[in-house]
């Protein structure tokens, strides 16, 4: 093959963002933007070849938090199903893995809700939990448990009213979740199936 060994940084297949579940609604939006007919799938593919890249990479399109607008597609062919699905199954070639991922990629998901000279409010610390927790979860059975199990868990109970602490631990799930699990979870299925298999963190 090209090669035989692979480096995997800052997130993996696993990730929320990292594949597109809803490809028809976001090219739809696109077309939309663009003039095209989104009534009728082939007009509306038609109408997108024509259009060139600068016009298309120049619309706004924003995904639903912690998702992608634009990205892999679950097409039966290139990718034939889940991801997760597909490394539990071991259908990914054997080749040797190392896996990394950098202290504080989170913040990508709290710039909006830090303040630049006081941190995160506990009021702002509180509503970024609870609309993680409806982005990514829905509205489940035991949502308040669980939002508030996340409060307890990336709380730092020595120093919880300092605003800058708030913003260390708010950018600690994050990364957790988006970036370090994914990571960790795939790591763990590559070496079950006999990959050699490595994994870095990087602190500063």
């Amino acid at each position: 093959g090209l090669f035989q060994r692979a480096i995997i940084q800052s997130g993996s297949a696993l990730s929320s963002w990292a594949v597109n579940y809803q490809p028809v609604k976001y090219t739809s939006m696109l077309a939309d933007k663009v003039g095209c007919n989104v009534l009728d799938t082939v007009d509306m593919v038609d109408c997108l070849r024509q259009k060139s890249a600068k016009e298309l990479v120049e619309q706004d399109i924003q995904p639903a938090r912690y998702h992608v607008a634009f990205g892999p597609v679950i097409d039966g062919d290139v990718i034939p199903d889940d991801p997760e699905i597909l490394m539990e199954q071991g259908e990914f070639l054997n080749y040797d893995i190392m896996l990394g991922v950098n202290q504080g990629e989170g913040l990508k998901f709290v710039e909006g809700v830090v303040d630049p000279e006081d941190g995160v409010s506990g009021s702002d610390f509180d509503y970024s939990v609870s609309n993680f927790v409806d982005n990514l979860y829905g509205y489940p059975e035991g949502k308040d448990t669980l939002r508030e199990t996340i409060k307890f868990m990336y709380t730092d109970w020595a120093d919880r009213d300092n605003p800058e602490t708030r913003r260390k631990t708010l950018v600690a799930l994050f990364t957790d979740h988006q970036w370090v699990e994914p990571s960790v979870v795939t790591a763990d299925l590559h070496a079950r199936y006999g990959s050699p298999t490595y994994f870095y963190a990087f602190y500063h």
